[in-house]
């Protein structure tokens, strides 16, 4: 953002500025999409969207940071009802998850963790990590082991990017034609993560990945 918002006023004028943008994106999609548009829907100036976003892959950026926010607190919530957690079931519930957020939550179907439009930009920073993580990757990892319990794996963060780069064909071909879904593609979907994370745990118990650089810093903060 170009402006941390300080004030309670401030903060409730960002979250209706991302509301409408999230609205909006489901009406007339991302090409269409304009700052002044934005700043109509959310009864503020256009200045004041640049005051705190840096236009309109700004605002698209800062939107799927909050729709990561939402993501992790969804499966903290689900993990919490979980009596013995493992990496297929972690799998099946992020699918599960961000299935129902792709029905529920405005704006997500156009704007969840791929790349921006135009440009190939991506709505994510990058991560941290030299193994090639982005932040998506990290803090679902992290989240997974420090938060939710599970075991380390082996080479995390390219074994989690894959995870969701391949859960991401699967969702967006599930909904290519359909808000609602196709049901049968998620299962196709829940079925081939389930797959891979079982072989990467197995993998994991026969090679102990390497501790992580106690040095790295904590990307829970996300924005």
């Amino acid at each position: 953002m170009r402006r941390t918002p300080v004030q309670q006023r401030s903060r409730e004028r960002v979250e209706r500025i991302l509301d409408a943008c999230a609205e909006l994106l489901d009406e007339v999609g991302s090409d269409a999409l304009t700052v002044t548009a934005v700043a109509r829907r959310a009864g503020v100036p256009t200045g004041t969207v640049y005051q705190f976003f840096d236009g309109r892959i700004g605002l698209l950026r800062h939107l799927a940071l909050r729709h990561l926010d939402i993501l992790i607190d969804r499966l903290r919530a689900r993990a919490a009802g979980e009596a013995e957690l493992s990496w297929p079931r972690a799998g099946e519930i992020v699918i599960e998850e961000t299935v129902q957020m792709r029905k529920v939550i405005p704006g997500f179907t156009v704007v969840d963790f791929g790349e921006a439009r135009p440009g190939g930009e991506k709505y994510l920073p990058e991560g941290t990590t030299e193994a090639g993580g982005d932040i998506l990757a990290e803090r679902l990892y992290r989240f997974a082991v420090e938060e939710a319990g599970l075991p380390p794996l082996a080479d995390p963060y390219r074994v989690t990017s894959l995870a969701i780069q391949t859960t991401a064909v699967g969702i967006d071909l599930a909904f290519r034609d359909s808000r609602e879904g196709d049901a049968a593609m998620v299962e196709q979907t829940r079925r081939l993560l389930g797959a891979y994370f079982a072989d990467a745990a197995r993998r994991s118990r026969a090679e102990p990945p390497e501790p992580e650089d106690p040095a790295l810093p904590d990307q829970d903060g996300g924005r």
